[in-house]
């Protein structure tokens, strides 16, 4: 009688402590689902390609330009960023851009492309200049 409830009392035991473990690790929300993130895309805007115009917020907005982006770290074309950093179509001084330049070997042409932001899930599309 003595060593059933020993076996009685580890089963209980083991069973509670996996139900324990699943419940508390099984229904977390996905980090993927709780992340809530709206890309939009903005263009740059300035025929100016220096440092400090690529870095000013206001040169990007929701509306296409012109330039073929082709991923070259040369110049400033495109970027897609977290929606909470665009209000009515422009980009906000929020996004905190950075950006690089680029001395072109051929023509000594300098310009400025961005490298990052406040949003770390930013993607960019800068272009050859």
């Amino acid at each position: 009688m003595k060593t059933l409830k020993k076996i009685s009392f580890g089963a209980f035991a083991f069973i509670l402590g996996l139900t324990l473990v699943l419940t508390q690790s099984a229904f977390k929300g996905s980090p993927l689902k709780t992340m809530k993130r709206l890309p939009v895309t903005v263009y740059y805007h300035n025929s100016d390609f220096s440092k400090a115009q690529v870095e000013d917020e206001s040169n990007w907005s929701t509306t296409p330009n012109s330039e073929s982006c082709d991923n070259e770290q040369e110049a400033a074309c495109r970027l897609i960023i977290d929606s909470s950093y665009i209000v009515s179509g422009q980009l906000q001084s929020s996004a905190n851009l950075t950006a690089a330049e680029f001395t072109n070997p051929i023509n000594s042409q300098v310009s400025a492309y961005v490298t990052g932001s406040a949003d770390a899930n930013m993607e960019r599309s800068n272009k050859t200049q």
